[in-house]
């Protein structure tokens, strides 16, 4: 899975650069705009900011640059996380605000947003009351004697994505995830297949939303923003 994830986003580097040869600049946008977002998921750090942001094409070397220091970043994630690594994670960030219009103030809106949605997942993890978590741990050991195939339960889905487990249902219901079913007991069952990071990749992932947390502290609050 991490190697065909690696060709998918080799492969829409390089048709960022191909398009911009072309002069098809409106196209090489949008797909540079496409490549972040995903790039950003697979890191676990995904702000919708990016979606409203507009982007100058670079030179050919900056592009060569972000699609190194992306697939550079994510090999170091799926072994070991060091200090440099969440250094090259700030720096990511940053090149990717210097192809907008106000680097500064993008970095700053993407960090804020990235820190801010940290925030209302770990908000949600404490309204959880203790009365709950009995059902969650049933969910969570059913689901691993159903199998060796990987499943979400409707809350580890909901807490992934920022949604509430009544939605997630919902969207269960309605066929939303596919190979989605119910156990024996009555619980949704999510094949993993349906979300583009692991359990390894989000826990990997939180701990960078926390360091990034750590280092805003350190340099000082950012604000969440309008978008």
């Amino acid at each position: 899975m991490t190697a065909t994830i690696d060709r998918e986003q080799e492969t829409l580097w390089d048709t960022v650069k191909f398009l911009a040869k072309q002069q098809d600049i409106d196209k090489a946008e949008a797909v540079l705009k496409a490549t972040i977002e995903k790039s950003l998921q697979l890191l676990n750090l995904y702000t919708p900011i990016v979606s409203h942001l507009r982007f100058s094409i670079p030179a050919e070397q900056f592009l060569n640059e972000l699609k190194h220091l992306d697939a550079d970043i994510r090999k170091k994630i799926s072994r070991d996380i060091t200090e440099k690594t969440y250094e090259e994670i700030l720096d990511y960030i940053k090149m990717i605000s210097e192809m907008t219009e106000d680097p500064q103030v993008t970095n700053k809106k993407m960090l804020a947003s990235i820190l801010f949605k940290k925030a209302k997942q770990d908000a949600r993890v404490r309204r959880k009351t203790p009365t709950q978590f009995p059902e969650v741990q049933i969910e969570i050991d059913e689901a691993v004697k159903e199998g060796e195939k990987p499943f979400y339960t409707t809350s580890e889905a909901g807490h992934k994505l920022g949604l509430s487990d009544q939605t997630i249902r919902r969207m269960c219901e309605s066929g939303k995830f596919i190979g989605a079913y119910r156990s024996e007991g009555g619980h949704w069952r999510i094949p993993e297949e349906n979300f583009i990071t692991t359990r390894e990749q989000d826990i990997k992932g939180n701990g960078i939303l926390e360091h990034l947390d750590k280092k805003n502290q350190e340099e000082g609050d950012v604000d969440e923003f309008d978008l």
